[in-house]
């Protein structure tokens, strides 16, 4: 199983136009070592997040639809942040999930089930029902959740953690050098002004023009 998972599901192929925002290193962004990517057209955009965060839940469908627009130019990835061993359970529930082609129809879902439902989805036995109630075959999601493949996952999430320096969720590195969070960009609202104005940064610094 690949650790960056790009969720073609997320992408409906539009062409946008808008002006070019200014943003401010330090307040609305910060410059990390640079990490490695690929070196073709489109730009690395990938987003640490827990689903147990409600400011992950409040930003992902304004996040979804900036996706959807920057589809020709971006390469999107999730990648589930692994701050604290409580988190692993949601994390192996991602790439189980991941595992069985269910993860573009039960993503969002997963936010809904905890944040508005009140399920516990950190508990295995809730997830096994969860999944059960959404068409997801439960004793093949079982077996995913003690798959190699999902531990070994998880294991490269909390390496991705540890090695793009993540001490908040959510937060979104940008062609591997930019890294913006939730507190940075403030109001939910914010998110497309801030991506766009650091893929505009990222564009330039590849001296590629901004469309």
């Amino acid at each position: 199983m690949k650790l960056r998972i790009v969720v073609a599901a997320l992408c409906l192929v539009t062409m946008p136009s808008l002006a070019s925002p200014q943003l401010v290193e330090g307040r609305d962004y910060v410059t990390i070592d640079a990490r490695p990517v690929n070196p073709d057209e489109r730009v690395e955009v990938i987003q640490f997040f827990y689903y147990g965060c409600e400011s992950c839940y409040l930003l992902e469908p304004l996040l979804r639809e900036w996706v959807a627009r920057r589809a020709t130019q971006i390469d999107f990835s999730l990648i589930p942040a692994l701050r604290r061993s409580s988190w692993v359970p949601l994390s192996d529930l991602f790439f189980a999930l991941h595992s069985l082609g269910a993860l573009p129809q039960l993503h969002h879902r997963v936010y809904i089930a905890i944040h508005e439902q009140n399920r516990r989805l950190s508990s295995r036995r809730e997830q096994i029902m969860w999944v059960s109630e959404h068409g997801v075959d439960p004793v093949a999601f079982e077996l995913e959740l003690d798959s190699d493949a999902t531990m070994i996952a998880t294991q490269q999430a909390h390496d991705a953690t540890l090695a793009y320096g993540i001490r908040a969720t959510p937060s979104l590195v940008i062609d591997g050098r930019y890294l913006t969070t939730g507190e940075m960009i403030g109001k939910a609202s914010r998110v497309t002004y801030v991506l766009d104005g650091l893929l505009e940064i990222a564009l330039m610094a590849r001296g590629s023009a901004f469309r």
